[in-house]
C-alpha cells in the first residue's frame, strides 16, 4: 500500500436518479432556512438523509464544494447542540442517549464522504479545483478529529478505518504540497477565524488520541479538545526522526490504519510529530500554575475562561506525558489475568455486601423486639444460607453482577493498584459513571474492596471498565456529623479505611457528598461501638462520595 494512495479510490458511484434538495447553491440556501433549527435533533436528522443524498448524486466537484461548505454551519451546530445528550453520560448508554452517540457519527461520516468525493476528484487531476486542495484536505481531516472526540466522549472508540482515512487524507496533502497551506476555519479558534493547515488539523487528531477523553468528565473533555486545536500549530510532521531532547515525538504510518504511538514505525510512510515547542509551551504552563500566584490563572495562560483551578491543572499534568514524554508509566506491574470478579456498584448495596449482606439499620431504627427477632432467624440458619442471603439482597433491590476480567491495552491484567473488567453489554446490569464508588471481590480474593470507576467504554460487544483500587479493607459503618456545636446527622452508610503503610495510605472515611470540612468531627458507629473522627483533609471527591483523611480523637 503507497502512502500517497488516495483514501477515496474505493468510493462507491454516484449517479442522477434521487436528487437532493441541495442540487445548486441557491437551493441550499433555501433549504437551510427552512431546517428546524430549534429541534436540533430534527434537523439533525434531516440533515443527515441530505447529505447521504448529495454524497450519491453525480456533480462537478467544485459545485459539491460549494454545497458542503454552505452546510457546515448548520451542521456544525446541530452536532454540538445534541453532543450534551451522549457525551459523558454513564455507560451503557440508554437507548436515546445511544440513538444521539449514532445520528451524531453517521452525520460527520456523511459530510466527510463529501469531502473524500472532492478530494478524490483533486488526486484523479481536477484542475478546477486544485486552487482549493488545501481546503478541501483540512476540512476532512478536521471532521475526522470531531468524529473522534463526539467517539470518546460518547464512550465509544474509533475503528481502523478512522486512521486509515486519516493517514491517507495527510498522505495525500502532502502529494499536493499543501499541507502548510492554512484556511480560515470559522469552527476553529476562540475568535472563529482561526487559519489551519491541513498539517494542524491532522496534528489535533493525534492529540486527541493519546489524550484519553474517555478517563476526563465532560467539561475537562472540552478542555482537552480546545488544547490541541490551539496547540497543533506547535507540532511538526517530519520525515525523519527530530534530534532527541526533553520531547520524545509521536510516531505514525501514512500507509498504515493504526493510531500515533511513541514506538517509531518503519517504511516510506513513517512520519514523526516533533513535540518539543508543544513541550515547552506546557512545561511553561505547569511551572506558573504550581507557584500558585493569585495573579497567575488558567485564562491569563491561554488555557480558556472556563477552566477551574486545581481541575486545570490536574488535567494539563495528566497531559503532559501522554503528549510528550512517551505515555503514562504506570506505578504498578500489570500481571496477565482471567476470571470472575464479583462487582457492586452504589453506596447503598456497596455497604450491604461489604457489611455480610445486612441492611443498613442504624442504630435505633430498630425495635429491641425486631432486633432479637432477627438475630434468632439469622442464628436459625447459622448466619443465613447463600440462597437466603442472595434472596434479601434481590428484594432489597440489590445486585451483584460476576464480570470477567477483561483485556487491557492487549492483556487480560490486574496490578496492586487497579483492575480492568468487562462484561456483555447486553447483559442486565447498572450503568457506571467516571469517579462513581465501586466495590470488587476477584476470585482469588478474600473479600471486597472499594474502587473508583476511572473510565468506561464499549468494545465491540463489551463494556470495559477501569478500577483504581483503595488500598486496605473496608469496613461498613455508619456516620454522622456531629459535636458540640453541631446538631447531630441521621445516620448515613459510610465505610472506613485503614491505614496502609506500604501504600503510604493513611485511615481515611468514605462519606457522603458534601460531608468534608475541616476540623468538622464525625460519629462513625459499628454496633456497639460508636467512635469519633476529626476530619483532616480531602483526598478524593466522587461521583457519589468524598474520601477524607481522618484522626480519631476521644
Amino acid at each position: 500500500m503507497s502512502p500517497t494512495k488516495p483514501p477515496a479510490s474505493g468510493l462507491p458511484p454516484t449517479g442522477t436518479v434521487h436528487a437532493p434538495h441541495c442540487i445548486d447553491p441557491a437551493a441550499c440556501r433555501e433549504w437551510i432556512a427552512r431546517l428546524p433549527m430549534m429541534n436540533p435533533p430534527l434537523a439533525q436528522k434531516a440533515l443527515l438523509d441530505e447529505l447521504r443524498l448529495l454524497d450519491a448524486y453525480s456533480l462537478p466537484a467544485t459545485r459539491r464544494l460549494e454545497l458542503l461548505e454552505a452546510l457546515q454551519t448548520p451542521v456544525r451546530f446541530v452536532q454540538q447542540e445534541n453532543a450534551p445528550l451522549f457525551a459523558g453520560k454513564p455507560m451503557p448508554l440508554a437507548p436515546i442517549e445511544q440513538a444521539a452517540l449514532e445520528t451524531t457519527h453517521a452525520l460527520w461520516q456523511a459530510l466527510l464522504m463529501g469531502y473524500l468525493r472532492c478530494l478524490q476528484s483533486l488526486t484523479g487531476g481536477d484542475a478546477d479545483l486544485r486552487p482549493r486542495a488545501a481546503l478541501v484536505c483540512e476540512r476532512a481531516l478536521a471532521i475526522l478529529a470531531d468524529d473522534f472526540a463526539d467517539l470518546m466522549r460518547g464512550g465509544w472508540q474509533a475503528d481502523s478505518k478512522t486512521w486509515r482515512f486519516a493517514h491517507r487524507v495527510y498522505a495525500s496533502a502532502e502529494t499536493l504540497g499543501v499541507t502548510q497551506v492554512a484556511v480560515a476555519d470559522p469552527a476553529r479558534g476562540e475568535n472563529g477565524a482561526q487559519a489551519v493547515s491541513p498539517a494542524m488539523a491532522y496534528v489535533e487528531l493525534a492529540l486527541l488520541a493519546m489524550a484519553s477523553l474517555h478517563e476526563l468528565a465532560p467539561r475537562q473533555q472540552r478542555w482537552v479538545m480546545r488544547w490541541a486545536r490551539r496547540w497543533s500549530a506547535k507540532v511538526k510532521v517530519l520525515a525523519a526522526a527530530p534530534p532527541l531532547g526533553d520531547a520524545l515525538p509521536l510516531c505514525v504510518d501514512l500507509a498504515g490504519d493504526a493510531p500515533p504511538r511513541f514506538l517509531p514505525y518503519e517504511g516510506p510512510g513513517a512520519r514523526w510529530l516533533d513535540t518539543g515547542a508543544l513541550q515547552k509551551s506546557m512545561m511553561k504552563r505547569l511551572v506558573l500554575l504550581a507557584r500558585q500566584d493569585p495573579a497567575v490563572t488558567p485564562a491569563s495562560l491561554g488555557l480558556g475562561e472556563d477552566c477551574t483551578l486545581p481541575s486545570c491543572a490536574e488535567v494539563l499534568r495528566g497531559l503532559y506525558p501522554r503528549w510528550v514524554k512517551g505515555g503514562v508509566q504506570r506505578r504498578h506491574a500489570r500481571h496477565p489475568l482471567s476470571g470472575q470478579c464479583r462487582f457492586v456498584a452504589g453506596v447503598d448495596a456497596i455497604h450491604y455486601y461489604v457489611s455480610g449482606r445486612q441492611p443498613f439499620r442504624p442504630s435505633g431504627s430498630l425495635s429491641d423486639e425486631a432486633l432479637r427477632r432477627q438475630r434468632e432467624t439469622m442464628a436459625m440458619f447459622d448466619g443465613g444460607p447463600a440462597g437466603f442471603a442472595e434472596e434479601t439482597s434481590r428484594e432489597l433491590g440489590f445486585q451483584t453482577e460476576s464480570w470477567t476480567l477483561a483485556e487491557d491495552w492487549g492483556m487480560f491484567d490486574r496490578s496492586e493498584a487497579g483492575l480492568c473488567l468487562t462484561r456483555p453489554i447486553e447483559r442486565e446490569g447498572g450503568r457506571l459513571a467516571i469517579g462513581q464508588l465501586v466495590a470488587v471481590q476477584p476470585a482469588s480474593s478474600g473479600g471486597f474492596l472499594l474502587g473508583v470507576v476511572r473510565w468506561t467504554q464499549q468494545r465491540g460487544n463489551d463494556l470495559a471498565t477501569g478500577i483504581q483500587l483503595m488500598p486496605g479493607r473496608p469496613e461498613a459503618v455508619a456516620v454522622r456529623r456531629t459535636g458540640v456545636m453541631a446538631t447531630p446527622d441521621p445516620y448515613r452508610p459510610g465505610f472506613i479505611l485503614p491505614a496502609v503503610e506500604a501504600a503510604r495510605q493513611p485511615v481515611s472515611l468514605i462519606l457522603p457528598l458534601g460531608s468534608f470540612k475541616a476540623g468538622r468531627i464525625m460519629e462513625v458507629r459499628t454496633p456497639p461501638v460508636a467512635r469519633r473522627f476529626r476530619l483532616e483533609e480531602l483526598i478524593e471527591r466522587g461521583a457519589d462520595f468524598e474520601r477524607v483523611r481522618c484522626v480519631e480523637v476521644e
